[in-house]
């Protein structure tokens, strides 16, 4: 049927070819307009102006069923790849816009030095944003979208996320008050812990990251490791060692960004030391982190030695 009030305007509407691939899609009004974002009169409007450029109806309503006629089914076969393209054009321009968000755990983030060095020397014009990723939430910035690759601890049970090279491992210390007759010993063992109190994991840690970084329940010869209440921050854990008579379980890492005058660390035997390993989403959208993840296992690989 051709439109009387047509015009003659060569120019495409970008919003309005939206509204058609849409509803083509959905072949309801209402439905369109919920996943547009968009009242139900806009996007009437935008169909209406959309036939009106063309100078004929492309879509069929009645009072049960919305339908396509021939000449919609021509413009959608032509419209649908050619705007599937341009909303990859738009992501893709935001991903490389947005350049690489990478997240790093406490006092770990070293350990992301030599591949950001690295990164940078090949991409000097990437922008690339850290981000702390706090103990009690070490995978939500990963999956809210607000960072793109990053560093967890060990073990990582997630099926939702690609475990990467492994970038450092550290020794376990145990911090302790100045104050404590211990403080002055070589080491102290995981059997000691019994005659401790250990601050625990809090109830936000992941479980597989609570029990493969945290001490046992229990002693090798079972004795049970009194638990201090937990704490949520690096700054937390040590006020609480400091003033509450109670001791953490950390690395050779803790003590190189987070100190206190009444907290010392002695080496802590009988725990596995930590591993830090690189994890991203198995699904992602920014070419990038395969490019940094490939860097970071490259560089994490000892250098082939000649025989001599």
């Amino acid at each position: 049927m051709l439109i009387e009030d047509s015009f003659r305007d060569t120019r495409v509407d970008p919003a309005e070819l939206e509204a058609f691939v849409i509803l083509a899609e959905e072949l309801h009004f209402g439905r369109t307009a919920a996943r547009l974002g968009l009242s139900q009169p806009r996007v009437s409007q935008l169909i209406r102006s959309l036939e009106r450029r063309i100078g004929r109806r492309l879509v069929e309503r009645t009072s049960r069923r919305v339908t396509l006629n021939p000449l919609g089914e021509q413009l959608l076969t032509r419209v649908r790849p050619a705007f599937a393209d341009l909303q990859r054009a738009m992501s893709e321009t935001r991903t490389l816009a947005r350049g690489l968000r990478v997240g790093f755990l406490g006092p770990y983030g070293s350990t992301l030095d030599a591949p950001l060095g690295s990164f940078r020397d090949r991409h000097p014009r990437c922008p690339i944003t850290l981000t702390q990723i706090q103990w009690t939430d070490i995978y939500g910035p990963l999956r809210r979208g607000e960072v793109d690759i990053q560093i967890a601890l060990t073990p990582i049970e997630q099926p939702d996320l690609t475990v990467g090279p492994e970038l450092g491992e550290f020794p376990r210390l145990l911090a302790i008050a100045r104050s404590h007759p211990w403080s002055a010993r070589a080491s102290i063992d995981v059997e000691d812990l019994a005659e401790l109190r250990v601050i625990g994991p809090h109830s936000e840690v992941s479980p597989e990251f609570a029990r493969g970084f945290w001490p046992p329940a229990t002693t090798p010869s079972g004795r049970t490791i009194p638990r201090a209440a937990p704490a949520r921050t690096e700054p937390e854990m040590l006020s609480a060692v400091a003033h509450n008579d109670a001791v953490f379980a950390t690395t050779t890492a803790m003590p190189t960004y987070f100190t206190h005058p009444e907290v010392t660390f002695v080496p802590l035997t009988g725990l596995p030391a930590a591993r830090v390993r690189l994890v991203w989403p198995v699904r992602t959208d920014n070419p990038k982190v395969a490019e940094f993840a490939q860097l970071a296992t490259e560089l994490a690989r000892p250098p082939l030695r000649r025989p001599t």
